[in-house]
C-alpha cells in the first residue's frame, strides 16, 4: 500500500466543496433541495469578457504565456489599482490559476516549517489548511458577533506580545460573514503592526467589488500606505465578474515576493490559461454600470434573506456590508449537555444535518469556519429560494421543537 505524507494527511477536504456536493447528488436524486452552500454568483459571465475569450482563441492566442501572467495583464490589474489610489507597477503583479493558487504560492514562498500565522475566526476553510501545507502554524484569534466578527486591535496587539507571530491573514470583506473593515479600523490594525515590523500581512480582497457602501471596499494599503513593504493583496475574477469556472486570480505586492511566487508557479502550473486571460483583460475595462446592477441585487438580497433569518425565535444575525453571505448565530440551538428530545443539538454539525434532511435545505457549519454555533449561508439565489429556503429552516426547527 502507498503510502501519503504526513502533510497531506494534515489537510481535510474543503467543507464548502462537499456540502455543495451532497446538496447536488441529492438534487439528482429527484429530492427538492435548496442550498444555501454555494460560494459563487449565480449571474453568468458577462458577454462582453466571453466574447473576449472566443476572439482570442479564433485569434490563435492559445499557446504558453509567461508564467506570472500577460505583462498587459499584469499591467491592467496595477493600473485598476492605481484608481484606487494606490501606486501599484506591473512587476509587483502576478496573474495566477484563481486566487486560491495565489494564496497557495505565497504561503509556500513567505512561511517555514513552524513559523506561526495569525487568522482571525470566522476564517475562510482554505487558509489553516494551506499553512499546513507550507509546514505554518495557524493560531486562531477570536472575534465576537457584537464586534461584527471582526479582529480588535487589543486582540491583535495581545497575541502579537504573546509570541514570535510570522504573519496575519485578514479577509475584507469577509468569506464566511461579509463583515468589512472600515478605512479607520484598517488604520487602527496598521497601528498596531507598525510595532511589529517583521510580520507580514496577507490581504484577501476578493470581495472588495461585492460592498454596499461603496463601489469597492477599503484597501488596506491605500489607508494605510507604511505597510505597503510587507503586505500582499489578493484579488480575483471570479466573485466579481461571475468568472468562477474560469480560475483566475491574482497578487499584489513586494516584488521580491511576486518574483519568488513566480518561481514556484513556473515549476508547478506555469501560466493560467491564456485565453481566460484575454477574458479577463477586457473584464477590467467593463462598464461600472454592469457591475453597480449586480451589487444592487446582492444587497436586496441581503436585505431580504437577513430580515428573513431575524424571524426565527433565537436565531441572531448581523448585518453583513459585502460578499454575499450571511453568518447567523444558531447557537441557541446547540448545548452538547442536552438531547435533541429537550430540543437542542449536540453541535452545528449535526444541526446541519438535520436542516438537509428535514428542511431540505444545505448550510455550511461555522465549525467548518472556526466558529461553532453559526451557519453560513449564501444568498447567491433567486429571491424566492431565499424566501423559501429561510421558511424551510423556520418550518423545521419550530417543528424540532414542538
Amino acid at each position: 500500500m502507498i503510502r501519503l505524507s504526513k502533510r497531506i494527511q494534515r489537510v481535510a477536504p474543503s467543507p464548502t466543496l462537499a456540502i455543495t456536493a451532497r446538496a447536488k447528488a441529492m438534487k439528482a436524486e429527484g429530492i427538492d433541495i435548496i442550498s444555501f452552500g454555494a460560494g459563487e454568483p449565480d449571474f453568468d459571465t458577462p458577454e462582453e469578457i466571453c466574447e473576449a475569450a472566443k476572439t482570442a482563441i479564433d485569434e490563435g492566442k492559445t499557446r504558453y504565456t509567461p508564467a506570472s501572467g500577460l505583462a498587459e495583464l499584469r499591467t491592467a490589474v496595477a493600473d485598476d489599482y492605481r484608481r484606487r489610489n494606490r501606486e501599484v507597477e506591473a512587476d509587483e503583479v502576478i496573474i495566477t490559476v484563481g486566487g486560491k493558487q495565489a494564496l497557495f504560492n505565497a504561503t509556500q514562498v513567505l512561511f517555514d516549517a513552524g513559523e506561526k500565522v495569525l487568522i482571525p475566526a470566522p476564517f475562510w476553510v482554505s487558509y489553516p489548511a494551506q499553512l499546513h501545507l507550507a509546514g505554518a502554524e495557524p493560531v486562531i484569534l477570536s472575534t465576537t458577533r457584537e464586534g461584527d466578527y471582526k479582529l480588535q486591535p487589543s486582540v491583535l496587539r495581545g497575541a502579537l506580545e504573546k509570541e514570535e507571530i510570522r504573519g496575519l491573514i485578514l479577509c475584507s470583506p469577509s468569506n464566511p460573514t461579509g463583515s468589512t473593515y472600515s478605512a479607520e479600523e484598517l488604520q487602527d490594525l496598521a497601528a498596531v503592526l507598525a510595532d511589529f515590523p517583521d510580520v507580514v500581512v496577507m490581504y484577501d480582497a476578493m470581495y472588495d467589488r461585492l460592498y454596499f457602501d461603496a463601489e469597492v471596499a477599503p484597501d488596506l494599503v491605500a489607508v494605510a500606505p507604511e505597510l505597503d513593504g510587507r503586505v500582499l493583496t489578493f484579488n480575483g475574477f471570479s466573485k466579481t465578474y461571475s468568472m468562477t469556472g474560469w480560475r483566475l486570480g491574482y497578487a499584489i505586492g513586494p516584488r521580491e515576493v511576486i518574483k519568488a511566487m513566480g518561481t514556484l508557479q513556473s515549476q508547478s502550473t506555469s501560466n493560467a490559461t491564456s485565453f481566460v486571460q484575454y477574458g479577463a483583460l477586457e473584464a477590467l475595462r467593463l462598464d461600472d454600470a454592469i457591475l453597480a446592477e449586480r451589487r444592487a441585487a446582492f444587497q436586496r438580497r441581503r436585505d431580504l434573506i437577513v430580515d428573513a433569518l431575524r424571524s426565527i425565535d433565537g436565531v441572531r444575525c448581523p448585518m453583513p456590508s459585502g460578499a454575499f453571505y450571511v453568518f447567523p448565530d444558531f447557537s441557541e440551538f446547540i448545548d452538547p449537555a442536552k438531547s435533541e428530545e429537550e430540543g437542542y443539538f449536540a453541535d452545528d454539525l449535526r444541526l446541519t444535518e438535520f436542516l438537509l434532511v428535514d428542511a431540505k435545505v444545505a448550510v455550511v457549519p461555522g465549525s467548518a469556519f472556526g466558529a461553532p454555533g453559526g451557519l453560513r449561508l449564501s444568498y447567491a439565489m433567486e429571491d424566492e429560494q431565499i424566501r423559501e429556503g429561510v421558511q424551510r429552516i423556520k418550518d423545521a426547527l419550530e417543528k424540532f421543537r414542538g
